[in-house]
């Protein structure tokens, strides 16, 4: 990797392997075949696999040799954080001006009107997006900490419970047997 362009050096040949596999659509053996339009062989795939393999790209590099930048990216966050749906209401109007047919106005009655509402279920989805890009969820340890007494330790006893095995024609302790006629 190249520390000073954040890019890593590649061949002529991977370059425009690249460049195809994205014109085709991330078709690795399509991209073999526009690279190689003399191949007439079977193993168009396996070898359109072999070159993807080896060329490595990372998705993010990927993005953004298909357009997809880090600017773009936040342009439609910020566009989803803001989303918004159409909803359509029946105006109804103040009950001084209601005529005596009735509270509501008449189901066949043009008086539809559309607004904007904030849509809440896909602000959430881009809010989680956006907490995951900035990693501003809280670390998955694993590890429970806890402090005892005073912000201390905790001092952590092993209890051992022994068990006895039962006698024959004994219960083992807490445990209740059903008796199948009462049942």
């Amino acid at each position: 990797m190249d520390n000073n362009r954040g890019s890593v050096k590649r061949t002529v040949r991977e370059r425009k392997f690249i460049d195809a596999y994205i014109e085709n659509g991330g078709n690795a053996t399509k991209a073999y075949f526009s690279l190689n339009p003399e191949y007439k062989g079977k193993n168009a795939r396996k070898l359109g696999s072999r070159m993807w393999t080896k060329v490595d790209i990372s998705v993010s590099e990927l993005l953004d040799k298909m357009g997809t930048t880090d600017f773009k990216l936040n342009q439609k966050l910020n566009e989803g954080l803001d989303a918004t749906k159409v909803i359509s209401v029946i105006p109804i109007p103040p009950k001084k001006d209601k005529s005596s047919t009735g509270d509501l106005p008449d189901a066949g009655s043009k008086n539809i009107e559309f607004i904007d509402v904030p849509d809440f279920n896909v602000r959430v989805k881009y809010l989680d997006m956006a907490y995951k890009l900035k990693n501003k969820y809280p670390a998955d340890s694993g590890k429970l900490e806890l402090t005892g007494a005073g912000g201390g330790p905790v001092e952590i006893f092993e209890i051992i419970k022994t068990y006895e095995q039962p006698k024959q024609n004994e219960q083992p302790k807490n445990q209740h047997t059903t008796d199948p006629k009462t049942d």
